[in-house]
Order: C-alpha cells, then structure tokens, then sequence
C-alpha cells in the first residue's frame, strides 16, 4: 500500500497510470474522484494468484475495484487491441474509451550492427545458427518448451542462446544436462539492458519468444525486430500482433514444440528469408514502434484529454 501518494498526486494536471498497480492505483482513483484529476491508464498484463488464498484476492479484486478504476479513467490505452479484449480487463472496459497505445523501442540504440567477436568467441558461435532467448525465466515464457523443440533438432550447427535467469533457471539447467544438451543450449544469465542486450540480439540469426500465457506485449520481439532480426512467436495475441506471418517472423502454435521444432529448421535453413524479414522487421518498427512515434501519440492523448478536462470544468463554471 502506497498512501503517501495520496497527497503527492495534488498539484498535477494528469496522471498516467501503469496499470495493474496493486496499492498504487486505488489512491489515483480517489484523487480523481474528490479532485476530478483526469488519469490516463495503460493496461499491461493479467495477474494471477500463485496460491488459492491470492487467486481468491484477485477474483474479488476485479468486480470492487478494477471495474471502478477501468471506468473513471478518461481513457485506456491497450498494447494492442486484441490483447485487451482477451484479458480480465474486457468485461469491465468502456469500448469507447480504448485507444491503442503500445510500448515503444530505442531504435538508435537497438540496431543492426556487426557481430562482437568476443562473445562469439566466448560463446563459440564461430559458424552457428544462433537462436536467442531474451527474459526472465518464468515458466509462462515457455523456454522449456524451447529447449524440448531444440532437443527435437538433429542439426547440431543450429544453438540457443538464453539470455536472463531467476525463477526456474536451476530447473532449465537441469533438463539441459538431462537431455545432453550443454554444447547446444548456451546460458549467458541475466544482461545490463542498455549495455549489454543491444550487442546479444546482434549476435542471433533471429529471436524465439515461446510464451505459452499472459504475454500481453513482448518487448524483447521490438528489440529484436529494430536490430533487424526476424522473430518467431507463439500465437498469443499480444506478441503475434507485433509482425505479419511470413513478413517480419513467423507464428507458432503456443505450447506445441513440434510446431516450434519445424518453424525453427525452416527459418534455420534459409538465410536469404531471414535477412529479407530482417529488414521488413526494423522498417516495421522505424514506421509504428519507435520512441518518437509512440512519445507523439501519448502526447496527443495527454493533451485531448487535458482539453476535454478543462472543457467540463467551464462547462460546470457556467
């Protein structure tokens, strides 16, 4: 709980509200109830309960409060429209009030570049496929069902590379050493975003995100795609809304490594395929997803709703 947020909110116009915030978001409510201070609410991700006691909390939480806190904002912004409507938010959102606004990406910082020699070397990369894995090892990202179609592959030249750790890192490392995979499976740990992540994305041959839930956007697929790589995602609908199949990646079906096994050989085996996605993928992402684009939108929202605010508050001078 975050009360002394409360009176801090005060002296400003408008809020943006990231949004689930548990403890945070119920004092912007009320600061927009007892002030009339407009918010503006992006909508990131589902939660849920890891023990029936916090799956109980977040059932409830939906019909007290998060219809409330949907409603009173002026808008809400979606990553992408087909997310929303397959999320907990969907029963309680006004439609009308929806505007698509997605995150965006650093593409000065996240762009084609040639290779680092060191960490090929110390990967030994030297003449491999590499297939990358950016995020926290969470089982809902699905690596393991990565790992399962890597296993799949008798073409050795064809490597993953798993970049980040926590959560079930120590139970991946194990299924790795189970299915002799140590030469093949490669984990660099977790990496400085700005530092380190630019020079390992340009280090793969394309990025696998293989979420098999709650994957409400897929950041790392943008930091691919403007590195000018092709990606390949499961059919969420948050991460599948980010490429057309066939142009900048491709889509497979979530949970199913078969499926992940074969997509991953047929972008393997054709080099020229990936570098046209390649380029597909950054101009997509020059052209819809970069920082500038999505500062502009924002900003043209902030500023429609301000206008609107202080329309009503004339409106009630009158």
């Amino acid at each position: 709980l975050v009360p002394n947020l409360f009176p801090k909110l005060k002296d400003f116009d408008i809020v943006h509200l990231h949004f689930p915030f548990f403890g945070g978001a119920e004092y912007i409510y009320f600061s927009s109830l007892l002030r009339r201070q407009p918010y503006f609410l992006t909508y990131h991700l589902d939660v849920f309960g890891t023990t029936l006691m916090k799956k109980l909390i977040i059932e409830a939480y939906g019909p007290t409060f998060m219809r409330g806190i949907l409603n009173r904002a002026a808008l809400v912004g979606a990553l992408s429209i087909d997310h929303l409507k397959t999320s907990k938010a969907a029963r309680y959102v006004d439609w009308n009030k929806v505007v698509e606004m997605p995150n965006g990406v650093d593409s000065d910082r996240f762009s084609p570049r040639g290779k680092n020699r060191e960490l090929v070397a110390k990967y030994g990369l030297e003449g491999k496929t590499v297939v990358l894995f950016v995020g926290n090892l969470q089982p809902f990202k699905g690596l393991h069902i990565l790992i399962e179609a890597v296993s799949r592959i008798k073409d050795e030249g064809i490597v993953l590379l798993v970049v980040g750790g926590g959560y079930a890192e120590t139970e991946y490392k194990r299924t790795v050493e189970d299915k002799g995979l140590q030469q093949r499976v490669i984990f660099a740990g977790p990496r400085s975003h700005d530092r380190d992540l630019p020079d390992f994305y340009n280090l793969c041959d394309f990025l696998v995100l293989p979420s098999i839930r709650s994957e409400s956007f897929g950041l790392v697929v943008l930091e691919a795609m403007a590195s000018g790589k092709p990606v390949i995602v499961s059919d969420l609908p948050g991460p599948s809304a980010l490429l057309e199949e066939g142009k900048e990646g491709l889509i497979t079906k979530a949970g199913d490594p078969g499926d992940l096994r074969s997509t991953i050989v047929y972008l393997a085996q054709d080099p020229g395929l990936r570098e046209r996605m390649g380029r597909e993928a950054r101009s997509k992402v020059l052209e819809n997803y970069s920082w500038k684009k999505v500062g502009d939108k924002l900003d043209n929202v902030l500023i429609n709703i301000l206008n609107d605010a202080k329309k009503q508050k004339n409106k009630a001078k009158v």
